[in-house]
């Protein structure tokens, strides 16, 4: 989940989508336009100050949500199949209510989500989180709702015995492990912001050998705001923001960590079972 502020207090939150299916390998031409249209998306997300972004994002919430996500599906079932196209979107679409149900419970104004075709998708949440407990219990809605739907694809599959549906629950796995990256402005830097900003020392290094590993221009502008947002953090002179109980720093730390390791291990297990994955 990566988060960049715009005009009238809106915050982005968007699902960066990293893997690729395992029936379909797209044509070059088609790899091309996707790093062409994910790098113009991330320089909207760095710039989003600008009037541009502005227009875009009304004209995503006259699209809604139902006509940018069947947009998307197309898009991808167009290079990757038709299957997949519908699963991987309706991974994100689960992940992104997740964090739009929890912003909703807590009493947050935002936006339903809103995608953008090989980026991802967003929400835009008018109300900032007042702490950093608030910002955590948004920033874990996302993957633990996404990991449920990831679980979810895996059972079906081995009870039914589909590759198909076990290969999507590993994207789904890797889609909610990235984002749990320990740095701002992703779900992980969010999360540890109520644990301490200090794992973002953490986070910074992993999202730049993410950066090397995936060569995604979204995740290059990422490691950029989580630099400049460490930067910010760590010269404020204000540390009210970040104050926690250590009762319930306890308790993020527990859920964080241990949805890291369901996660890994949940990859590491459909890796065992079919190793082309």
């Amino acid at each position: 989940m990566s988060t960049e502020q715009i005009e009238n207090d809106e915050t982005l939150i968007v699902e960066i989508p990293l893997t690729k299916p395992q029936e379909k390998i797209p044509e070059k031409s088609t790899a091309s336009k996707t790093g062409i249209a994910a790098l113009l998306a991330g320089l909207a997300l760095i710039f989003g100050k600008l009037k541009f972004l502005l227009v875009f994002l009304k004209f995503g919430k006259f699209f809604g949500t139902a006509l940018s996500m069947l947009i998307t599906i197309g898009l991808y079932a167009s290079a990757f199949g038709w299957r997949y196209g519908v699963g991987f979107v309706l991974l994100i679409f689960i992940h992104e209510m997740g964090h739009y149900i929890t912003a909703k419970k807590i009493g947050l104004n935002v936006s339903a989500p809103v995608f953008i075709p090989f980026v991802g998708a967003f929400i835009a949440m008018k109300d900032q989180p007042v702490n950093a407990v608030d910002e955590a219990k948004v920033g874990l809605g996302g993957p633990v709702l996404g990991s449920l739907a990831a679980l979810f694809c895996l059972l079906v599959g081995l009870e039914y015995n589909d590759g198909f549906s076990i290969a999507l629950a590993y994207s789904g796995f890797l889609i909610n492990i990235f984002n749990l990256i320990p740095v701002s402005p992703l779900d992980g830097g969010r999360i540890v912001a109520a644990i301490s900003p200090k794992l973002w020392l953490i986070g910074i290094p992993v999202l730049a050998v993410s950066a090397f590993y995936f060569f995604n221009p979204i995740i290059i502008l990422l490691l950029i705001l989580g630099v400049y947002q460490a930067y910010k953090q760590w010269t404020s002179t204000d540390k009210t923001y970040y104050i926690t109980a250590p009762k319930k720093r306890f308790i993020f730390g527990m859920i964080y960590f241990g949805l890291l390791l369901a996660l890994g291990v949940g990859m590491a297990y459909i890796h065992s079972i079919n190793p082309l994955i």
